[in-house]
């Protein structure tokens, strides 16, 4: 398979249902042979979904550690926002929201100053 580049992209949120599907999608488009999957619950198992569903030819890792996440990246996708959960009040999920998002930017300026393209998903 033939990639659009080799350039690292990191698929935050990529334990969850949204975050699973940009790494099938990112992989079926051929987008990179180097992808991340970073999330703050462990994504191994979607990791290990895409290394057996015939992805052979890329490099697939996972990672809790935003360090080792965001280092090199070039591209970065992210679907990584909170759910609202029963009694939060959209107020509440804003907040919380805007703290993961600013986590966000203090890691792509830590560890990746030089990416390319950052999309985020809230």
């Amino acid at each position: 398979m033939a990639f659009l580049t080799n350039d690292k992209l990191v698929i935050v949120g990529a334990a969850g249902m949204i975050g699973s599907n940009m790494v099938q999608t990112a992989l079926m488009m051929g987008l990179t042979d180097d992808i991340c999957l970073y999330d703050v619950f462990s994504p191994e198992g979607v990791a290990e979904e895409m290394r057996q569903s015939g992805f052979d030819e890329a490099t697939i890792t996972a990672t809790t550690d935003a360090e080792e996440a965001f280092t090199g990246a070039k591209y970065i996708i992210s679907s990584g926002g909170a759910p609202r959960k029963a009694g939060m009040t959209r107020e509440d999920l804003l907040a919380g929201n805007c703290k993961i998002a600013e986590e966000l930017g203090l890691n792509i300026k830590k560890y990746c100053p030089d990416v390319k393209h950052v999309v985020i998903i809230f």
